[in-house]
């Protein structure tokens, strides 16, 4: 069995953007101008970033996904599948 770790670069990386997803203006900034800070991560910066409001969600849909699953029906893979969707949704306010 293969075990992942976390890098030193990985916790720098998901520190940054922690704290940047907390502060609203920061927030706002990165989704308007990320080329800076995806650069001082050592991050390509030929990126677009969608960020979530009150009225919009976006859904992160995986490049691949396991078809024999998939055709199975499991219902654990739909919900990872889910989770991974919905993981980097943030909320300042709840929509109705």
């Amino acid at each position: 069995m293969h075990t992942l770790s976390t890098t030193n670069r990985e916790l720098a990386i998901g520190s940054k953007l922690g704290e940047i997803i907390q502060n609203s203006t920061e927030r706002a900034k990165f989704a308007e101008h990320p080329e800076a800070t995806l650069s001082e991560l050592g991050l390509a910066t030929d990126v677009k970033i969608y960020a979530d409001t009150a009225d919009k969600v976006h859904l992160v849909i995986p490049a691949k996904i396991d078809e024999a699953r998939v055709a199975a029906g499991d219902e654990t893979y739909f919900e990872e599948l889910g989770r991974l969707a919905l993981a980097s949704c943030h909320y300042e306010e709840m929509p109705d």
